[in-house]
């Protein structure tokens, strides 16, 4: 079972009409027998170069291999990714993707002359999940309770998508989709695999949001969420938190991604929930551009210090 929902029909669906993308699911095998398998998703532009649609957390690989052997999982896990490689190669990059943390081999990437920036994640494993989860998270979800704030499922994307401009406006933060993109999401992905949790206070108002994508039994990913200001010292956020965590664990859901822990304060927020620290990989064309950003982002950090 493919347990990524990035895999989803639906999902994939949205991105070609939402982003004006073509989608192309990608199998990749041995020239004989079934001694392995990797199947993933490219996006391209007309121009048929591959691109990373918005909003999208990664691209999803899944692999399979005939042998539990490491020493053999190893060397087809290696081949399998060096066609990989070789396929974005041969098509070209526009800019840059960012590869599902199945991928943890990079070097045929490498080896191709792509770029490689390491990024980072927390996975929760959702079985016995809440002995991990620092004291701190607790409190403030038992704090939001008893000021009344209580969670449940919706479908009222209206009173979610509200909730979510609260750091747009904070931070200056977009999340690229309206309301109305949310509706044909649930459209195309259904209440199996789309689900949006909102946090409402005790007159019933909507303070909260969290948009999730999810795989029955497989991975549930954090997409969107947002918090009213108003409601920001509340601990609304941590509710919602506990909130989707048991709901996806109730439908057999094994791994909840928090998707993406790569600025200090977001890194320290979700590093609370007591996950486990999960490195995955962003790949670039190597070209001047390519090196020009390269240059400028290692000034700003030498003038930073």
């Amino acid at each position: 079972m493919k347990t990524d929902p990035l895999f989803h029909p639906g999902w994939i669906a949205f991105n070609e009409e939402q982003w004006n993308l073509k989608a192309h699911p990608i199998l990749l095998g041995p020239e004989k027998g079934t001694a392995w398998e990797l199947s993933t998703i490219l996006y391209t532009k007309e121009n048929g170069q591959v691109v990373m649609p918005p909003r999208n957390p990664h691209l999803p690989v899944h692999f399979e291999c005939s042998s539990a052997k490491p020493g053999s999982r190893n060397r087809r896990m290696r081949i399998a990714l060096t066609e990989l490689a070789s396929l974005y190669a041969r098509r070209g990059l526009r800019s840059s993707v960012t590869l599902s943390p199945v991928v943890r081999d990079v070097r045929p990437f490498i080896w191709k002359g792509m770029g490689v920036e390491p990024r980072y994640t927390y996975y929760i494993d959702l079985i016995g999940y809440p002995e991990g989860i620092d004291s701190s998270v607790i409190k403030k979800a038992r704090k939001s309770r008893n000021l009344h704030y209580f969670c449940e499922v919706t479908d009222d994307l209206d009173a979610a998508h509200s909730c979510l401009n609260g750091p747009e406006l904070r931070k200056g933060f977009d999340h690229k989709v309206e309301k109305e993109g949310l509706k044909k999401l649930l459209d195309y992905m259904g209440n199996d695999s789309f689900a949006v949790f909102i946090c409402r206070d005790k007159e019933h108002n909507p303070v909260g949001s969290r948009v999730t994508l999810f795989q029955p039994g497989g991975m549930a990913l954090a997409w969107s969420a947002g918090v009213k200001t108003e409601a920001l010292k509340d601990g609304v956020n941590n509710l919602l938190g506990e909130f989707a965590l048991q709901y996806f664990q109730n439908r057999g859901c094994t791994v909840f991604d928090f998707v993406g822990a790569n600025i200090p304060p977001v890194a320290e927020m979700k590093e609370a929930w007591g996950g486990e620290l999960v490195c995955y990989y962003t790949i670039r064309q190597r070209n001047f551009r390519s090196m020009a950003r390269e240059v400028y982002s290692t000034m700003r950090q030498y003038l930073k210090r």
